[in-house]
């Protein structure tokens, strides 16, 4: 089995069907079925049903898919790593959730450098694939942020993947909302204050509660609008009456584009799933090399500024 039949059989899977598949890797057809049948007589499985209208995924297959992907993408990300010969010489990723603080110590991080050269990542992403990102060697480590009712929940999947929730801080929840809104002069929010405006929250790909990074789940209120970043988020908060909560919210009103719509507003929830535990996750018996410790120890600091303001 060769990681270039693994590629064929993935992209059989994508299209659901040999002929376009074999179109879009400009191979024939007999190719394809040759590569099949290889994988599947070396591994002693069937990997395909197959109709007249295509072909799916037996459970076999998609058991077989899911680790597949993992390889692929790991030989992909090694040939990009090593291609060139000069290579920079520090490399470093990091994956995390919308949060605002995670970027912060990212920037701070970034003016401690001291190398020649260096190629590192920040992702703001979903929380699926801040936990692929990890799992796949994409990032070294992914920042989380977990309610207190998805604790358990998610501590069981990390696991799973091999990985370890190290917690940092519980930072206590609040609602964002424009100076405009007709809740900005209250000390303290509650659900059933907000339940007739809009709630913004980030979209995820996985449809479960516990891969939210906001303690509140959207299908719990009837107005939800889903964004993919913070940009937009903070956008939608600052013109309309909408709402977002989390521990923490970029504030700024730095270009044209926000001059003028007004700050955001922070108040605090008070309702029973105010609180967030915020960690990384790693690949269990893994250790990191020393600019990821820099990167913590400034993420801890940066925490304890906030935890201060919001205490538990």
């Amino acid at each position: 089995m060769t990681i270039q039949n693994m590629k064929y059989i993935i992209e059989i899977a994508n299209s659901r069907s040999f002929s376009n598949a074999a179109k879009t890797l400009f191979l024939s057809q007999s190719t394809l079925s040759t590569a099949v049948k290889e994988v599947e007589k070396d591994l002693g499985i069937i990997l395909f049903h197959r109709t007249s209208r295509g072909v799916s995924l037996t459970y076999d297959g998609e058991d077989f898919i899911r680790y597949a992907r993992e390889i692929v993408e790991l030989s992909q990300y090694l040939e990009n790593r090593y291609q060139s010969r000069n290579s920079p010489p520090m490399r470093l990723s990091i994956s995390s959730q919308h949060l605002s603080f995670a970027v912060r110590a990212f920037t701070e991080l970034l003016k401690t450098l001291d190398f020649n050269s260096y190629d590192i990542a920040m992702r703001e992403c979903n929380t699926d694939n801040v936990i692929h990102d990890v799992v796949t060697n994409r990032s070294e480590i992914g920042i989380l942020s977990i309610s207190d009712t998805h604790l358990r929940n998610m501590e069981k999947l990390i696991s799973s993947y091999n990985l370890t929730f190290n917690e940092l801080t519980i930072l206590q929840s609040f609602v964002f909302i424009r100076a405009g809104h007709p809740l900005a002069e209250k000390s303290r929010i509650s659900l059933n204050e907000l339940e007739p405006y809009p709630f913004v929250t980030y979209d995820q790909e996985k449809e479960t509660s516990h891969f939210t990074e906001e303690p509140l789940f959207y299908n719990l209120l009837s107005k939800n609008i889903h964004v993919s970043d913070r940009c937009t988020k903070i956008a939608l908060i600052r013109k309309t009456n909408c709402f977002s909560i989390g521990p923490d919210l970029t504030n700024s009103n730095a270009d044209s584009f926000h001059k003028g719509i007004g700050e955001i507003r922070t108040i605090p929830l008070c309702d029973e799933i105010n609180h967030l535990h915020i960690g990384y996750i790693l690949k269990k018996d893994k250790t990191f090399h020393n600019s990821i410790k820099d990167y913590i120890d400034l993420l801890i600091t940066d925490l304890s500024l906030i935890a201060k303001s919001s205490p538990v």
